[in-house]
């Protein structure tokens, strides 16, 4: 009789949870270990910040309730931590000094916030969003104080300043580049998205960071900016990036850079070692470049595609592509693929008569294939999009109709689906 397959993932996140949900399905009998360093189920960290600002509560956070693993086959060893991959034993070394073996090994490991690093940083008060822990604290810590500044011109920086003005606190966000998130919307959308900020009564600080976190008695009390500017606060909220969760990998033989590298089977460098999520560097078809794309849908998509594999199928990433969804005080933003392209003769970028009326439309192409998309006020067709980048259609026989009344890449993403 067949021994059964013992699959390991590390990493309890968007990719490792819809894995292990794969795994199941592929093989009803293999033993399945997720372990992940936190003690909870499966949650949706992009829900985080709503549950700070009273918009949801701590159930509607969660993607899975602790009974899915047991009624599913799962062992979830939550509240552990994987020191080291010793991958010629095909063994995982726990912080406990527990040895867990495995046949196939899935690393979807996540990602950490990248630290501040200025003096002060580590006083009292000076907070990061990444798990659901993190976010009670702020909450708790935003009733007892009345300013707040948030620092990062992304996604997070700017759900870290809705957050904490939707919690009554005056909020200052401060933005080291020239306009919010730069690194995906050109002016115009960044301007739309700008407004209404300022709507809400949050001041907006552009091209400025934190020279020191100011503090008394360990707690801080204020920041000074580049600028020289002196911000009263009782708490400073830090999204500037993540770091990938590489440490335990050290000597393993892994091939790594941001990320673990991988190929379009999400397989490692090693034999039976895969990849997924946050931790993994794939292939973006926008750019044609290695990356980490920190998207749930990426997350997803890789966690299937890697249990897939490890099962004994066959199925194939068709690439990664930057699918980033924000909702603003109502405004939804999506940025999809290449929809900040280098200022060359490759790419076309098409605007149409937007922006108006407070939405926004932009489609790039390269040779006429769509590279990339920004929607803004309406993004029905983000997901169209961002599967028509994936597959790399060539949008060149309806270049002259993209931006007529009634037409849809959704049609053209259903009629790509069935030539």
């Amino acid at each position: 009789m067949e021994a059964e397959m013992r699959y390991v993932i590390v990493g309890n996140g968007g990719a490792g949870l819809r894995a292990a949900q794969t795994l199941r399905k592929h093989d009803p009998q293999g033993e399945i270990t997720v372990v992940d360093r936190e003690p909870l189920p499966c949650y949706y960290r992009m829900r985080l910040p709503d549950y700070i600002s009273g918009w949801r509560d701590r159930d509607s956070v969660f993607v899975v309730r602790d009974d899915f693993y047991a009624e599913n086959g799962i062992r979830f060893l939550g509240g552990r931590t994987v020191v080291e991959v010793r991958a010629g034993e095909k063994t995982m070394l726990l912080e406990s000094g527990e040895a867990l073996p495995y046949d196939r090994l899935l690393l979807a490991c996540g990602a950490r916030p990248r630290k501040l690093d200025v003096p002060g940083s580590e006083l009292d008060g000076v907070v990061y969003l990444r798990t659901l822990e993190q976010a009670e604290d702020i909450i708790r810590r935003g009733k007892e104080a009345d300013s707040a500044v948030a620092l990062g011109g992304g996604l997070l920086g700017v759900e870290m300043a809705r957050a904490f003005n939707e919690m009554g606190l005056r909020t200052r966000y401060l933005i080291r580049e020239d306009r919010f998130w730069p690194q995906m919307l050109d002016a115009e959308g960044s301007r739309l998205v700008e407004r209404v900020l300022e709507s809400k009564g949050i001041e907006l600080l552009k091209e400025e960071g934190i020279e020191e976190v100011i503090g008394e008695e360990g707690r801080m009390k204020a920041v000074r900016t580049t600028s020289g500017r002196e911000l009263p606060a009782g708490l400073l909220g830090v999204a500037i990036g993540v770091v990938s969760n590489l440490e335990f990998l050290e000597g393993s033989g892994l091939e790594t850079d941001r990320g673990i590298l991988v190929d379009d089977r999400l397989r490692s460098n090693l034999p039976d070692i895969y990849a997924a999520g946050d931790a993994a560097q794939a292939l973006d078809r926008s750019s044609g470049e290695h990356r980490i794309v920190t998207s749930w849908l990426n997350a997803q998509r890789q966690g299937e595609i890697a249990a897939v594999n490890m099962s004994g199928g066959e199925a194939v990433l068709e690439g990664v592509v930057p699918y980033n969804v924000i909702v603003i005080y109502g405004l939804p933003v999506a940025c999809i693929g290449l929809d900040l392209p280098p200022e060359n003769e490759e790419y076309e970028v098409l605007t149409g008569d937007y922006p108006r009326d407070g939405k926004y439309r932009k489609l790039v192409l390269r040779e006429g294939i769509l590279v990339g998309a920004t929607f803004i006020g309406e993004i029905g067709e983000a997901r169209a999009a961002e599967e028509l980048i994936r597959r790399g259609v060539d949008l060149s026989a309806w270049r002259d109709r993209l931006f007529l009344p009634g037409f849809d890449l959704r049609q053209l993403a259903k009629d790509a689906n069935n030539p």
